[in-house]
């Protein structure tokens, strides 16, 4: 896959977050998105604030075996320097953002108790700046204006450990169908480093 590539290195601005292109190879990336076209998802609506989230469970046996592979988690162990396992609660969720569906507010996505990675696999072709969509990453809860924006293009993986200063929130969308898969993972208590992320 082409994470093989030495490329994985975290970027620290604004705080340290997982960004890598063409994650997956061109035919498993056409094959998965065949199965997702194939089957009717039936969205869940969870309201966030001023914000939804709009998710079904994942239906594509190729994404499944892409995502919760030995080769994502070792990704994610090397570039998080610790050792991490997907939390069986949350499952693979397909999201969804449409016209219908409002910005999604400036959050954490820190849970106490927890200690976890969020992994966003883009899946929609075609993007292009008109459309928004893109992730915005925040030094603070209180800042207004993006100290970095991540544009969903197709097969980035996108990952970033859930603390309480991770503040991000994603733009509304226009005309465009945004889909992602999101994978949360769970850091081994045991295995935890003495490096601060």
């Amino acid at each position: 896959m082409a994470y093989d590539r030495p490329n994985t290195l975290l970027t620290a601005q604004p705080w340290p977050h997982l960004v890598l292109d063409d994650f997956l190879p061109p035919h498993v990336l056409a094959d998965a998105l065949e199965e997702i076209r194939a089957e009717t998802y039936d969205y869940e609506i969870e309201p966030r604030g001023t914000g939804r989230i709009e998710f079904s469970i994942l239906k594509s046996e190729t994404l499944w075996r892409s995502i919760y592979s030995k080769k994502t988690s070792t990704l994610l162990s090397v570039a998080f320097d610790a050792r991490v396992k997907l939390n069986r609660q949350n499952l693979l969720q397909l999201r969804r953002m449409n016209d219908d569906t409002p910005a999604f507010p400036l959050h954490n996505d820190f849970a106490s108790n927890e200690d976890t990675i969020a992994s966003f696999l883009y899946l929609t072709p075609g993007w292009s700046p008109e459309f928004g969509g893109q992730l915005h990453l925040y030094e603070t809860g209180e800042q207004t204006t993006p100290s970095r924006s991540l544009a969903p293009l197709q097969n980035r993986l996108v990952s970033f450990r859930t603390k309480p200063m991770h503040w991000h929130a994603v733009e509304r969308v226009c005309n465009w169908e945004r889909l992602s898969v999101l994978a949360l993972w769970d850091i081994e208590a045991e295995e935890h480093s003495a490096k601060p992320q």
